[in-house]
């Protein structure tokens, strides 16, 4: 039979897309800017998730950005156990899990997309108010239009890696474990 329907073949890629998903946590996920001349910032979703320090000012993250990294690395670890596993029930919820979090996965990070552009308009708005900036007098429509967003290669290689996992989860989900 085809080496794809195979259960292992189907693990070991599993593995690696976990693995390669954990990886991209770390990669910039958006970049912002005020603006063509800005270069802009970067934002991994680990900075998205604990802050980061743009200039001299610390910027608070949001702890729910770390939804995107604890669903992979909870099934890159059972992903070692899944041949151990030994009741039919057990595996099976275990197998319907793969199944259904990449789909989750993606959701979340588009979710978290438009929270992250949300809170940066939010936090931009409130150190212009703070320092007196003509900003207050634009309004946040202002401040929205010249603030640009960039989605960068770890956010799409994210939204990649999770739809390939979808799929040999679908495959592994129909097959027999040998």
């Amino acid at each position: 039979m085809f080496k794809f329907f195979n259960f292992k073949f189907n693990i070991t890629a599993i593995k690696i897309i976990l693995l390669l998903l954990i990886i991209t946590f770390f990669l910039p996920f958006f970049s912002v800017s005020c603006g063509s001349s800005d270069p802009g910032t970067n934002f991994s979703g680990l900075e998205i998730s604990t802050g980061k320090n743009i200039r001299g000012t610390w910027y608070n993250g949001n702890i729910l950005g770390f939804i995107l990294i604890i669903p992979p690395v909870i099934l890159f670890i059972l992903s070692f156990y899944i041949y151990k596993i030994k009741k039919a029930n057990v595996y099976n919820i275990v197998k319907t899990i793969f199944f259904i979090a990449p789909v989750f996965d993606i959701f979340a990070a588009f979710i978290i997309k438009y929270a992250f552009k949300a809170a940066v308009l939010k936090a931009i708005y409130e150190k212009s108010a703070e320092s007196g900036n003509n900003f207050i007098s634009r309004g946040i429509a202002e401040i929205a239009r010249i603030t640009q967003f960039h989605v960068k290669s770890g956010f799409v290689f994210y939204i990649i890696l999770n739809a390939a996992f979808f799929m040999f989860a679908v495959m592994n989900y129909f097959i027999k474990r040998e």
